[in-house]
């Protein structure tokens, strides 16, 4: 397959955005590889012939394959915020909202790809502790900062009684997730759909019970 950097056509390196077909090219092939060969066990030739381009390209947009794997987790992450930010709109109750967000945050964190990556972080975190840090960064504690963001909203509105909304974001996410990812991690079978919106539900509803207005 012909590409910029085989052909001689001019390549621009700042050319790191979502949209460009090429880096998507690239990030599909990496999906594949880490997912069949594990973080370490995956060589940037291995991702170059996955994707169909030359080890040249593939150096155009990453300089190495931990810039892969962030771009990608941050790629998931950003989908997770921008929903979480769209169903927390604010107009409509809020327990209907955060039971939305809550099962959002499940659907989304609990596929086979994304727990495939946890483990794969997790394995690979002593080794590599700044992509770990940069990741965690990016992805829960931006995910709690997004949560912050919408409980002060309904704090200013009268909806919610919270101190520190950073801190409630930090719990609302350990409240609906914790449980139901260790279970996925260790490779416990799933829950039912049914059971789940039971349990998104009773989880909700406790953190309203700590954090409603008075009256």
């Amino acid at each position: 397959m012909n590409d910029p950097v085989s052909t001689g056509c001019d390549c621009d390196p700042r050319a790191d955005v979502e949209d460009n077909p090429k880096r998507r090219q690239i990030l599909d092939g990496a999906r594949r590889m880490f997912l069949s060969q594990g973080f370490e066990g995956a060589s940037m030739q291995d991702v170059a012939r996955a994707a169909g381009v030359s080890k040249g390209t593939l150096y155009v947009y990453f300089d190495s394959k931990e810039a892969m794997f962030e771009a990608l987790v941050l790629h998931e992450c950003g989908r997770l915020q921008r929903t979480i930010r769209e169903l927390g709109s604010g107009k409509g109750a809020v327990e209907d909202e955060l039971c939305q967000i809550a099962r959002t945050m499940i659907d989304t964190l609990l596929q086979g790809e994304v727990l495939a990556a946890m483990r794969m972080m997790i394995g690979a975190g002593e080794k590599f502790p700044d992509l770990a840090r940069r990741i965690y960064r990016a992805g829960p504690m931006h995910s709690i900062e997004t949560l912050a963001e919408y409980f002060q909203g309904r704090v200013a509105r009268g909806d919610l009684a919270i101190p520190d909304c950073t801190e409630a974001g930090a719990e609302f996410v350990d409240l609906v997730l914790a449980g139901l990812q260790r279970r996925a991690l260790l490779m416990m079978d799933p829950l039912e759909p049914a059971q789940i919106d039971g349990f998104v539900q009773r989880r909700v509803a406790r953190f309203l019970a700590v954090y409603a207005p008075p009256g």
